[in-house]
């Protein structure tokens, strides 16, 4: 007798890509972001374009983590989706309690957002996107290969070495690196926001590595485009975080920042895999 807990993956789950709703999703996201640019730079505006900003990057990411719970009701009774789609809608109303406490911290309490509370909400999505990723690696592919466990190891160093490198470099032209040393231009540099930033890094990148190993698994529709889509909006979810913690302690993040591109197209993504999901069952 069959075991009634065992995950079956329908054919339908490894329908092609609609790339007509790509486009869509790559025209709704780049037209938002010029739209909300152009209104602040016109003063009578500027508080609508930071208004549909804060909603926007609130109401996608709650969105998302209705339909995960939901699609998690459709597996109900399974061993791995059920548990895999209720972290991963945990982990996008986490999200969403994110942005708004950095709104309430911003737009509210006139307090820098940066950091604050949100960031304990930013930083807790990322071990519930490993665990997600892990339910389903644990029963698709339980044993990790070597090249996997470079990846997962190698990314987190890599992104670490390199955000020491971007840092540091534009004390290396004129010798101060040599006269102070690496943790003189750290001091020098805000010994806090380096360190602060270093934590975020090498947690996304983390994410990331799993992410990316996790797809290379799945590649070529081996439980379906729809899975291969929602590790893709992980992805894009991940650079961006990466990109907005290195701009915080360099340059500096603003609502009006290309980075929101990633999100943005990371939540859209994500939401229209779990549409796929949902359709196939």
């Amino acid at each position: 007798m069959k075991d009634p807990g065992s995950e079956v993956v329908p054919e339908k789950l490894g329908s092609p890509i609609n790339f007509r709703i790509v486009a869509v999703i790559s025209g709704i996201v780049l037209g938002f972001h010029f739209l909300v640019n152009f209104l602040a730079e016109l003063d009578h505006y500027a508080l609508s374009s930071d208004a549909l900003i804060y909603g926007f990057s609130m109401i996608i990411p709650v969105s998302v983590s209705i339909f995960a719970f939901s699609t998690s009701r459709r597996y109900a009774g399974t061993l791995v989706y059920s548990k895999a789609y209720v972290m991963l809608g945990v982990a996008f109303m986490l999200m969403f309690f994110a942005e708004l406490t950095y709104f309430i911290y911003e737009q509210v309490l006139d307090l820098d957002p940066y950091p604050s509370i949100a960031d304990v909400f930013f930083f807790v999505f990322y071990p519930l996107i490993i665990a997600y990723l892990i339910i389903n690696l644990k029963f698709f592919a339980p044993k990790i290969s070597i090249g996997g466990f470079a990846l997962i190891i190698g990314m987190p160093i890599i992104a670490t070495i390199s955000y020491v490198y971007f840092v540091i470099s534009p004390y290396v032209t004129d010798n101060t690196l040599t006269e102070y040393g690496l943790f003189g231009i750290i001091e020098d540099f805000g010994s806090f926001d380096f360190y602060y930033g270093i934590i975020f890094i090498a947690a996304a990148s983390v994410t990331l590595g799993l992410a990316i190993h996790t797809a290379k698994i799945f590649r070529g529709g081996l439980i379906g485009t729809a899975w291969l889509i929602l590790v893709v909006g992980i992805i894009l979810n991940l650079v961006g975080d990466t990109w907005y913690y290195y701009s915080e302690v360099t340059t500096g993040y603003s609502l009006s920042d290309p980075v929101n591109l990633c999100w943005y197209s990371s939540y859209l993504l994500i939401l229209y895999a779990l549409y796929k999901h949902k359709k196939a069952l």
